[in-house]
């Protein structure tokens, strides 16, 4: 038989979710645990997929930095441009980061490519040529891509042929190779500016088609280990498919919401009022440590010294705003719950207390797993650095989130009620009351008993809680119940004199 408290967890479910409750219902009814575990068992492992979410996004901010900057648009259309390619399929890389002399920016499909977004096609094709030469050339000689806004593209192509017949492409004489050499962008100059901006179109698109890939791959962090975690408890495999499906749909909308918000914050000034503290946080944790975090964290050769502190600082401000941005969109709910008077002041901060240590634990869970797990994959060139950090930085944040969580909530349940208990806790005295006043037996209370699960979800809950009369909401919850069962009790006729007289003879009979 499902719960009260299976319902409330449902009901939750079907929320954060959006699937249907028949089927979610279904789901429980199959499963060999309570929803209550369940839900737990979900939680748990959704702190694990939003702190992989933001860790994630936190990458993606670290190299955001560069948005404010003068030519801060050239470095927003590097990784629009990467990350359009990344989503229609190609194999792409982005290397501009690493500040090599005349490297590409961006590979794709084992093309290297050097962006260029100026203001004119003829300024792009200009920024290529370093006293008379074209300078951006592979290893091999071969000429790099020169990558150009969109609207740009015709004059690009121009200004390229103009280069060439006056010689200053060494090794290409004809004109028509300009257009194999200048390729165009996917967005124009004005979108790449905008992609570099706060609060603009192009760069909420820019921001949500990250979000989207970061989503995909929190889904299937929670999933996975939802999914372990069931088949080691026993359940079935079906089961285990339906909780880590329930799990994923959740982290992977969390992590989604957590980017496209924490990526326009990094546009604001948000970003550098954080400066001053998070170096400071650097500075006490020493070179050493941050050289560890910095190398734990980001890709291409180890950096040391004042590079990694720097570089540390700006990851710890990234994963600052993302930590906070996702305990907001977690606890967003609650909020308006709250407002509506719909849950106590005192479980809002309980609730939010509670996932506040799990993401923090989690977050401090994934750094020390991902530097250990650095290490370890660094001294076997099969597994790699990158590969150790994300295996250790799971683990690291599934068994933080779910220690920092369990101990706190043990510690939030000795000072605050929750409200769904305290509106239990009046059902009952009321019921009492009413099975005293309609003198039910054994099987009615039963009856009344299981239609009252029926009805007892989280939302009637929290109408009670609402409600200015809560005894009287309570009785009314369960009064129609009751007196369906009464009037189905057979029909008892008035007791006549003669049967009392007749009853009382027996009485004494037995007596004497």
């Amino acid at each position: 038989m499902i719960t009260d408290i299976d319902k409330q967890c449902i009901d939750e479910l079907q929320k954060r979710t959006g699937l249907n409750k028949k089927d979610i219902l279904m789901f429980y009814k199959k499963s060999n645990k309570n929803a209550k575990k369940a839900l737990k068992m979900i939680q748990e492992a959704n702190v694990a997929g939003t702190v992989y979410g933001n860790i994630s996004t936190a990458s993606i901010t670290y190299g955001m930095d560069k948005f404010q900057t003068p030519r801060g648009h050239g470095f927003a259309a590097e990784r629009a441009n990467h990350i359009t390619d990344k989503l229609s399929g190609k194999k792409v890389g982005l290397i501009g980061d690493t500040n090599e002399k005349n490297g590409a920016d961006r590979i794709v499909n084992g093309v290297s490519i050097q962006s260029k977004y100026c203001r004119t096609g003829s300024k792009c094709i200009s920024e290529c040529f370093e006293n008379g030469k074209f300078k951006y050339r592979n290893s091999d000689g071969s000429l790099m891509k020169i990558e150009v806004p969109f609207d740009l593209y015709e004059d690009a192509v121009q200004a390229m042929k103009n280069r060439i017949s006056k010689g200053e492409v060494q090794g290409v004489t004809d004109i028509s190779e300009a257009e194999n050499i200048v390729c165009k962008g996917h967005y124009t100059y004005e979108q790449a500016k905008n992609i570099a901006k706060f609060g603009r179109i192009d760069s909420l698109v820019f921001d949500m088609k990250n979000g989207s890939i970061i989503a995909k791959q929190a889904i299937g962090v929670s999933a996975s280990i939802s999914f372990a975690v069931s088949i080691w408890n026993g359940e079935d495999l079906d089961i285990a498919l339906k909780t880590a499906a329930l799990s994923g749909l959740q982290a992977g909308g969390t992590a989604f919401a957590v980017t496209v918000l924490s990526s326009q914050i990094c546009r604001t000034r948000v970003n550098h009022l954080l400066v001053g503290s998070s170096e400071a946080i650097t500075n006490m944790l020493g070179s050493k440590a941050s050289a560890a975090l910095a190398n734990a964290f980001r890709s291409g050769t180890n950096i040391y010294g004042a590079a990694a502190l720097k570089s540390t600082a700006k990851l710890l401000r990234g994963n600052i705003i993302t930590s906070t941005v996702s305990i907001a969109v977690l606890s967003s709910m609650d909020i308006v719950r709250m407002f509506r008077g719909r849950i106590s002041t005192k479980q809002l901060f309980k609730n939010l207390t509670v996932t506040t240590s799990s993401i923090a634990g989690g977050t401090g869970g994934w750094i020390a797993g991902a530097s250990t797990g650095a290490a370890i994959g660094s001294a076997f060139p099969i597994i790699g650095t990158a590969v150790g950090a994300t295996v250790g930085g799971i683990v690291g944040s599934f068994a933080g989130g779910t220690i920092a969580s369990e101990s706190t909530n043990a510690v939030m349940n000795l000072l605050i009620e929750d409200d769904a208990e305290a509106m239990v806790k009046i059902i009952e005295t009321t019921f009492v009351e009413i099975v005293q006043n309609y003198l039910l037996n054994e099987k009615e209370i039963e009856i009344v008993l299981e239609e009252l699960q029926k009805k007892l979800t989280g939302n009637v809950l929290q109408d009670m809680y609402a409600s200015n009369e809560r005894e009287e909401f309570a009785s009314n919850l369960l009064l129609d119940d009751v007196e369906t069962v009464v009037k189905s009790r057979k029909k008892i006729q008035p007791i006549k004199n003669t049967d009392l007289l007749l009853g009382l003879k027996y009485v004494l009979e037995e007596l004497y």
